[in-house]
């Protein structure tokens, strides 16, 4: 009998030892679960103070806009922002310097949702929210450089400078295709999409005479070709 009243204090003990043993792990759970919760909560609670704290790499639309319409240096007709761009229309972009000057001014490009920057000459007879961004006088912005390095890697030849497309264009258009030679090509952005190209080229005319022409046209981001124009 004393044996078995030993075995049952045995297993009273291995039970009050695997309860104590539970207790713990089960407070050593909520406690890691707590700490885990608050951690949560902190981090959310940062994410939700951070754009406070770094609400200057944001422009305050509505508030640049004003500040660039009531410019005291150009005539600013109209300003509106779309598209993460600033569209700005003004009566007088022929003074040097405008885009610097505005991008030097209000640092357009210095904040996170602005990508570019766009200037026209003012029209009262198109709406600035539905002008074409390609009729831009000037545009700048941090998608400019990416777009000059892609186009160049694609459109022109290393071996005489020429713009690809643009020469197989004016090869069309002579009837001596192989005597095209190019003298001078020269390039610079029309906008994120279109580049301005001039071309100095010389070719063999039917009567075997050397011909030498100036053309501008615009060669875009898939390499068509527009708005070709001979130069005197």
């Amino acid at each position: 009998m004393a044996f078995f009243d030993g075995d049952f204090v045995f297993w009273i003990f291995i039970k009050q030892l695997f309860i104590k043993a539970f207790i713990i792990i089960l407070v050593a759970i909520m406690v890691f679960g707590g700490l885990i919760l608050a951690k949560i909560y902190m981090d959310k609670d940062q994410k939700q103070k951070t754009p406070i704290a770094f609400s200057g790499k944001n422009a305050d639309t509505s508030l640049l806009l004003a500040k660039i319409k009531s410019d005291s240096l150009y005539q600013v007709e109209k300003v509106m922002f779309r598209d993460s761009a600033v569209l700005i229309a003004v009566n007088n972009p022929d003074k040097s310097g405008t885009e610097i000057y505005f991008d030097k001014k209000y640092k357009l490009n210095g904040y996170d949702n602005i990508n570019m920057v766009y200037i026209f000459q003012y029209d009262s007879l198109k709406p600035l929210q539905s002008v074409s961004l390609e009729e831009a006088i000037m545009a700048k912005g941090k998608k400019m450089g990416r777009f000059q390095e892609q186009w160049e890697n694609r459109f022109i030849d290393t071996t005489d400078g020429s713009c690809r497309p643009l020469k197989k264009f004016i090869q069309l258009s002579i009837k001596n295709p192989l005597s095209f030679k190019n003298e001078l090509t020269t390039y610079q952005p029309e906008s994120i999409y279109k580049m301005h190209v001039l071309c100095k080229y010389i070719y063999t005319d039917s009567s075997g005479a050397k011909i030498i022409n100036n053309i501008s046209a615009l060669v875009d981001t898939s390499g068509n070709v527009s708005a070709v124009e001979k130069i005197q």
